[in-house]
């Protein structure tokens, strides 16, 4: 919830995230920082001096110029917004003194962050000038509240996609790279940089479950002792377990994927049932919770369910700084990875059962786009196209260069030589 400077809840951000956001499902996260979005509206309208909730009910909508200037405060860096820039301040002099000078400009957020901040705050607009409206039941208040909403929507930064070729090849690391870090990884490993026993085997099970499983990082973080089952085909069942009472850390990891079982190998499922009995269990205050992955570390967190700043702050960064390779590994990077191992599967798959070896039909695309959202816990198929980008894209180069080697042999040159 957005706070005011009393500490009170604010009623239109909070009724916003509750009846639109909660309601419908959306993640902790996703929550957070669309109302960290909506702050950045609250800021606009403290530097022009509006109230937007009072025009709204007198049917006082914002215009073509109101929005423009939302758009601009809106690409700025709220972390810089109190320096202000050369061309805000109050000039001096007289017109004859003006010179040409340098500007220094406003540091602004990325393309993506500006695209994510407007869209909020158009569907929040929406919200909050159809909830003040709806007594009057008017039809011309709900065109021009439509006309507001698509109208911040058309200045959204023009030319994003969601996922560029260069975002893609950044979330999707050689396998190479992936098995080089999985095996400093290794509990018995001479450049692991943890020393304790149970942190090498604690942090060797986190990293065989994000490669292994494909799960989010705060679904891994969720994960409880009793979510295992230790069977001749080990599987965790990926839960939501928001709101736990049992669950101390203030930043709760939570899923945002659809609740799924995912098998597991035998070798990471003996880990984890290693670690459960022959560490864990030593660690007293770990008794309190059901969470598998805990602190190892004394002090104030001693026994706690792992956080997601330990991850983020501790663990990965010491496993990078191995070597600067490894760089290019961070938590999600895993899911990628899961997904185009997924991906080659199938492909060697079908090519087996193309040639008579299986017995069996080949997996088909919609299939193989079932599989793919059952395992990442998605409930539309199209959600896991992005994850799917390496693989097409290696793929693709693998088509090309056959194409140009046909292309190559057929050459009037290479016929004049062969001659």
């Amino acid at each position: 919830m957005l706070l005011d400077g009393s500490g009170l809840p604010l009623f239109f951000p909070t009724l916003y995230a509750t009846a639109k956001l909660r309601n419908s499902g959306a993640a902790v996260n996703t929550i957070k920082n669309k109302l960290t979005d909506i702050l950045v509206l609250l800021r606009w309208e403290a530097s022009v001096g509006r109230d937007l909730i009072a025009e709204f009910s007198r049917g006082e909508f914002l215009t073509q110029p109101d929005v423009m200037a939302l758009r601009d405060f809106a690409s700025l860096d709220m972390r810089e917004i109190g320096t202000a820039p050369a061309y805000l301040r109050k000039a001096s002099g007289s017109p004859s003194e003006a010179r040409i000078a340098h500007i220094t400009p406003a540091p602004t957020v990325s393309a993506s962050q500006h695209y994510n901040r407007l869209s909020t705050i158009a569907d929040y607009l929406g919200f909050v000038a159809s909830t003040v409206t709806q007594h009057r039941d008017s039809t011309e208040d709900t065109a021009r509240i439509e006309k507001m909403t698509k109208i911040i929507l058309s200045h959204r930064p023009r030319g994003r996609r969601r996922f560029t070729e260069s975002a893609s090849r950044m979330k999707s690391p050689s396998p190479e790279l992936v098995d080089r870090f999985m095996d400093v990884a290794r509990i018995d490993h001479p450049d692991n940089p943890f020393r304790s026993p149970g942190v090498r085997l604690r942090n060797a099970i986190l990293f065989g479950l994000l490669r292994c499983s494909g799960m989010r990082r705060g679904e891994l973080l969720s994960l409880k002792v009793d979510q295992f089952d230790f069977g001749e085909e080990p599987l965790v069942w990926v839960r939501r377990n928001q709101d736990d009472p049992t669950d101390p850390r203030p930043d709760q990891p939570a899923s945002k994927t659809k609740e799924r079982p995912l098998p597991l190998p035998h070798d990471l499922a003996e880990q984890i049932h290693d670690y459960i009995l022959s560490h864990r269990a030593k660690v007293a205050p770990a008794r309190k919770h059901g969470y598998l992955l805990v602190s190892h570390q004394r002090g104030k967190t001693y026994g706690r369910p792992l956080s997601l700043s330990a991850v983020s702050n501790q663990i990965v960064p010491a496993m990078r700084a191995v070597h600067p390779d490894f760089k290019a590994i961070h938590p999600h990077a895993f899911r990628h990875h899961f997904n185009y191992e997924l991906s080659v599967g199938v492909d060697q798959r079908n090519e087996r059962a193309r040639s008579g070896e299986l017995g069996q039909a080949p997996i088909s695309e919609a299939r193989e786009l079932d599989l793919r959202a059952q395992l990442n816990g998605h409930t539309n198929r199209r959600s896991g196209d992005p994850y799917n980008e390496c693989h097409r894209r290696e793929v693709s180069d693998r088509a090309a260069r056959q194409v140009q080697a046909g292309i190559a042999g057929n050459s009037p040159l290479n016929r004049d030589k062969d001659a």
